[in-house]
């Protein structure tokens, strides 16, 4: 398993891009666009993404647990599909499948009221999760405010360093999405 993030909020000409490229995936049909949208989306995105395997993100979750940076939650559900099936998606109207997405987008986002930080659930899977820039500031004030012992033991890990840099980047592009 592998945990694929990304800036919620693009830059353009990557936020044209990332647009494009989901659309083309809505309608299943072959890419006629020229670069084709995946390779345009994935050469645009790289500077605005974080990937971690399994085992890199353990081991971030498991410094933020250490540094109050996260809680335990149970996420809500995501709403039901409301397609027959895939041929029903592909052939809805647009204006359906919309509704959707952001039915979907708005269970993404999901926080937990009078709880700071970013919800650990958020980090267990590849989502669709969108973790808030005020999720994120949150979490680095916690970490901020941990033992300077604590800091100085994570931050001899080069992929901890790594991460804590691209969380602070986050927290200006509307946060990060989880996939």
């Amino acid at each position: 398993m592998s945990y694929d993030l990304e800036w919620a909020d693009l830059p353009e000409p990557a936020a044209t891009v990332r647009a494009r490229f989901e659309a083309c995936c809505d309608l299943n049909e072959l890419c006629v666009h020229a670069p084709p949208c995946w390779e345009e989306y994935e050469s645009l995105g790289a500077a605005y993404q974080f990937h971690l395997n399994i085992a890199g993100m353990a081991s971030c979750r498991d410094g933020m647990r250490r540094t109050g940076m996260t809680h335990q939650a149970t996420p809500q559900p995501f709403p039901a599909w409301p397609f027959d099936g895939i041929d029903d998606w592909h052939s809805a109207a647009q204006s359906r499948r919309d509704a959707y997405h952001e039915a979907e987008r708005v269970a993404s986002a999901q926080t937990v009221a009078g709880r700071t930080g970013i919800p650990e659930f958020k980090l267990m899977s590849n989502g669709p999760w969108l973790v808030g820039a005020r999720e994120i500031d949150e979490a680095l004030r916690c970490y901020r405010t941990s033992s300077q012992r604590l800091r100085a033991e994570l931050e001899r890990d080069a992929l901890w360093v790594a991460w804590l840099d691209w969380l602070g980047q986050t927290v200006s592009h509307g946060g990060f999405t989880v996939r």
